[in-house]
């Protein structure tokens, strides 16, 4: 088969971006298109396909629902850690001091790294109630959340997991039965798993979408809000956006947005 470079598989990949982007509403950044071309040949090859072919069966209706969530999953960027976002997570761990059962919402929770932060930094502070929900487009990166089973991370305390073999830790089973998963496109209709939460936060999400898109999002992300409750957003994600329900906390690290009472 001939190379990407070619001209002609350079346009189809030109083109795959656009059926992505239209069906996803989400856009890839240039910094990160030749490893998601890369990707997706590696995928499509490993079905006997190559992207001409791919697309033939798309235009058939032929590709079916698990095959277009590969394809979301190759498309975004999954990269995270614990805790990254300390100030983000402190924020959450001081507004749940007013709640005696805090719900939080976790929106592109990837492989569930920031819910079991979060989980993680409840308990340390004597938190012993609360349920922490964790969403993303990726059926793989939810399957992995469930797990709970991570390598050893030194801010991750004995109250919320234990330590196993091959130097590894795994969440509590109490812990996950309050840290929770589903496979959840925010952009669907159907509900989240989660109704009325105090907190959502949603970091490094929304960049992958169009201006246009991503206000719909944070509408939704809003609505979702008990009356008070407060949404959490990472730099530079909601430049520009105004919701008459929401006001912006000043001065705040990160992007803190509190719902009003009134609504």
């Amino acid at each position: 088969m001939e190379s990407l470079d070619a001209p002609a598989e350079l346009d189809i990949f030109k083109r795959w971006l656009e059926i992505i982007e239209a069906r996803f509403s989400i856009q890839i950044d240039e910094s990160r298109q030749d490893a998601f071309r890369s990707a997706l040949l590696r995928y499509v090859e490993s079905q006997g396909m190559d992207l001409w072919s791919f697309n033939e069966r798309r235009k058939a209706g032929q590709v079916c629902g698990d095959t277009w969530s590969m394809v979301l999953h190759l498309a975004t960027n999954h990269e995270t850690r614990f805790f990254r976002s300390l100030p983000a997570t402190q924020r959450i761990v001081e507004l749940c001091k007013q709640i005696t059962a805090p719900k939080i919402l976790s929106v592109g929770c990837s492989t569930g790294e920031e819910p079991y932060s979060i989980a993680s930094a409840l308990l340390d502070a004597g938190h012993p109630t609360f349920r922490v929900h964790g969403t993303d487009v990726s059926s793989m990166c939810i399957s992995t959340a469930r797990e709970g089973l991570y390598p050893r991370h030194p801010n991750v305390g004995t109250l919320a997991a234990a330590p196993t073999r091959d130097d590894k830790m795994r969440f509590h089973l109490f812990v996950r039965e309050m840290v929770t998963f589903e496979e959840h496109n925010i952009l669907q209709d159907r509900p989240v798993q989660l109704p009325n939460p105090h907190i959502v936060i949603t970091q490094n999400m929304l960049i992958y979408y169009r201006t246009e898109t991503r206000y719909e999002i944070l509408d939704r992300l809003a609505s979702m809000l008990t009356p008070g409750g407060h949404l959490i957003t990472g730099p530079g994600e909601t430049l520009n956006w105004s919701n008459l329900s929401m006001k912006r906390i000043p001065h705040s690290n990160p992007n803190v947005f509190q719902r009003s009472v009134d609504v």
